[in-house]
């Protein structure tokens, strides 16, 4: 709750403070006095727009703060701690115009946007007079008031994380469609691609082979005749040839009788050498006997090479890269494959959470719908009393598109005189029957009302004797479940008032300024004897409002 308003320099007031209490609290005084300023002046530290001209003459600029009570407030202290704002039992706002016209908010000390102060505004006090900020008039506020009226609060939320899980499994649908026509292209591709790689079936190192089996094939008679060549000197020609010349050599040196180391050593290589010349021969015979005269597979193996080398100039790269390439080629053709099985499940799921979606939001259009008509004959019952005979409250549900507030748009529509047009709130031509229309909702939703404060300005307008003590009474009724400030004219609406401040405005050395005190007893009954006729000094007006607060303390 608001538990401290300072204003400083601020239109006609040079400096005041006011303490605020739980209950109710009338703020009274003579026309003129300045009550408005206590509400603009609370108007800015919520935010409301500022102009230069509110600094007070001969200063250079005006500061507010207004001090609020969150420790019961986990709404308000969510807030705080998501703007990493401290969120401890107290708040407190400030704000600083300038005559430039600039100005500046803190929350807690640290400087914030207008919007960031307007967002927690919201959740600490609700104003209700002809200022642009009324939360009733704005239709976000009336559904939330309804929900919070059905005690539809958890059917709400389950609705929105319902549509939040839904439409982002829709987008990823429209993602999944959108990408499907060139994934298409790409898939069939790849399919052409993978076909020609598996026609060609080049195996992991074959490239080389066929290279060297090329280069053989190609130079067969060429080798043939140099292995001839090689066989006929090693062992093949009649006059002379080396495997006969290292054999005569071994039997002429193995004639020899001798002692001599050296020489025993020659007979051994001599013999190790024929043994490697005829294993040569042999060697030479088997590579003669591979080699073959085939140009029928030198033309396969060369065209095979071609293909090889023309494949692998479409994909850029080397023929021995062909392989892998069509295991990576084949492995993205087959994720591509299932893009329809994972388009009819991921439909399917959509289809789903759409179906869950709107069951939620049907239920809490039912449970809208018979809420908007609870409230509507709830405020009703309070329009008689408040000098609105005949007036009437419709919620009307208009259907939507579906959206994370449910099927429907709510607005509260009014019909003060019978025969008249239904109309929403803020086409109300009477401010007095604004606040009144919004205390009677006030008084109904009080119950299931999170705003901790509320300010009534004027709705004593146009109304006077018993209606005005029923509006006091309703007030004082109201305030049981939540702080109300009433500024009011009215002494029936005042006496009703827990606390009460009197305002003045006084003239010293040639400047105005506007002052606040707090009442006691004995001031309050003279101040309402004031109301009453004018006359706080009348002995008949005194009685009168010693009654008045009688009656109120009853």
């Amino acid at each position: 709750m608001l538990t401290q308003l300072s204003v400083k320099n601020h239109a006609l007031v040079e400096r005041l403070e006011i303490d605020f209490h739980a209950g109710l609290t009338a703020i009274t005084g003579e026309t003129g006095a300045g009550k408005s300023i206590l509400l603009s002046a609370l108007g800015l530290t919520l935010g409301d727009r500022a102009d230069f001209d509110q600094v007070r003459a001969g200063a250079d600029r005006a500061e507010i703060h207004a001090s609020f009570d969150i420790s019961k407030l986990s709404g308000a202290k969510a807030f705080l701690e998501d703007q990493m704002l401290e969120a401890d039992g107290e708040c407190l706002l400030r704000r600083v115009i300038n005559t430039s016209g600039t100005s500046k908010a803190w929350i807690n000390g640290q400087p914030v946007t207008l919007t960031i102060l307007k967002d927690l505004a919201e959740l600490l006090i609700s104003i209700h007079s002809q200022h642009e900020h009324q939360c009733l008039l704005k239709p976000d506020y009336q559904r939330d008031i309804l929900d919070a009226f059905g005690h539809l609060e958890q059917l709400v939320a389950s609705t929105a994380t319902s549509y939040h899980l839904w439409h982002k499994k829709a987008a990823a649908l429209r993602e999944l469609k959108e990408g499907l026509d060139e994934q298409m292209q790409r898939r069939e591709l790849l399919g052409y691609q993978v076909q020609e790689l598996s026609d060609l079936a080049l195996q992991t190192g074959e490239f080389a082979d066929l290279e060297q089996e090329q280069k053989q094939l190609a130079n067969a008679e060429q080798i043939l005749k140099t292995l001839y060549q090689a066989n006929n000197v090693l062992s093949e020609e009649d006059d002379f040839n080396a495997l006969n010349a290292v054999r005569q050599t071994l039997q002429l040196a193995q004639s020899v009788d001798i002692a001599n180391k050296d020489f025993d050593e020659c007979l051994e290589l001599l013999d190790s050498s024929l043994t490697q010349l005829e294993e040569a021969r042999d060697s030479l015979r088997r590579v003669s006997d591979s080699v073959e005269l085939n140009p029928e597979r030198l033309l396969e193996v060369e065209e095979r090479i071609s293909a090889a080398f023309e494949l692998a100039r479409k994909h850029r790269c080397e023929p021995s890269e062909l392989p892998g390439l069509a295991d990576n080629l084949t492995s993205e053709l087959n994720q591509l494959s299932g893009l329809d099985a994972n388009l009819e499940s991921l439909e399917e799921e959509v289809a789903a959470l759409e179906k869950e979606y709107l069951d939620k939001a049907n239920q809490l259009s039912s449970g809208r719908k018979k809420a908007a008509s609870e409230l509507a004959a709830a405020v009703k019952s309070h329009f008689s009393e408040l000098n609105m005979e005949g007036a009437e409250l419709n919620i009307q549900l208009n259907t939507t598109a579906p959206s994370v507030q449910g099927l429907e748009k709510c607005e509260f529509l009014i019909r003060t005189n019978p025969g008249q047009e239904h109309k929403p709130l803020a086409r109300i031509a009477s401010g007095g029957e604004l606040s009144r229309v919004s205390l009677a909702i006030q008084v109904v939703t009080a119950q299931t009302s999170e705003t901790p404060t509320l300010i009534f300005d004027e709705v004593d307008v146009g109304i006077g004797g018993a209606t005005a003590n029923v509006v006091g009474q309703k007030l004082r009724q109201l305030s049981g479940n939540a702080q109300v400030v009433c500024v009011t004219h009215l002494a029936q609406v005042a006496s009703n008032a827990h606390h009460q401040f009197n305002v003045v405005k006084q003239t010293n050395d040639g400047m105005t300024q506007t002052h606040i005190f707090p009442l006691d007893d004995a001031s309050r009954k003279t101040e309402i004897a004031r109301m009453l006729s004018g006359d706080s000094r009348s002995e008949h007006s005194l009685k009168h409002a010693e009654e008045l607060l009688s009656s109120a303390r009853a």
